[in-house]
């Protein structure tokens, strides 16, 4: 069932199309969205912005740190370009021959745009179709399975979660010291 569904997310859409995803896949692509994310956060994180870059850092080093030394050597996961015979698929961007499974594009991208939805609505609202596209856009170009960027995206919002916790907790205790020893 997976591989239909790849096969079907992965067919020619025209070569606009596969433009757009080759686009959504690279690199320059997520410094791009990382750096207007920290833009947002200093612009309209508020009292909350030492919190909010803090978590910023620490979801994308725990998503694509954990994800590619512990997730990826654990699971072992062949990525689509590498798994299926050539010709049966369509090869558009680059990709390493490393484990698949979390899809770290997407493991990121959720990490910032649930940063970003901590930060301001809109703005998250917006960073989730991002993700969502970037998402997709693995799958289009051959490099991930349909469930790769699935499983990245759930990992990435955990990650994010987790960070915004630590992040609210290393803050307010830094906070509540600085006032103790006045």
């Amino acid at each position: 069932m997976e591989e239909a569904l790849f096969h079907a997310l992965n067919s020619d859409g025209g070569a606009l199309l596969d433009a757009f995803s080759v686009i959504l896949s690279a690199r320059w692509f997520g410094v791009v969205v990382g750096t207007t994310v920290l833009g947002t956060i200093l612009l309209a994180g508020g009292p909350r912005r030492r919190e909010l870059l803090l978590a910023f850092g620490l979801a994308l080093v725990f998503s694509d740190t954990l994800g590619a030394q512990v997730l990826r050597p654990l699971i072992g996961r062949m990525r689509p370009c590498f798994a299926l015979p050539p010709g049966t698929f369509r090869w558009l961007a680059p990709a390493s021959d490393v484990g698949s499974l979390p899809s770290l594009h997407a493991a990121n991208f959720f990490a910032m745009a649930f940063v970003t939805w901590s930060t301001i609505r809109g703005a998250g609202l917006v960073a989730l179709g991002v993700a969502a596209g970037v998402a997709w856009s693995r799958v289009h170009v051959g490099v991930h399975w349909p469930s790769d960027v699935l499983a990245g995206a759930v990992w990435g919002a955990s990650c994010a979660t987790a960070a915004l916790w630590l992040a609210r907790w290393a803050v307010g205790r830094a906070s509540s010291s600085g006032r103790s020893g006045k």
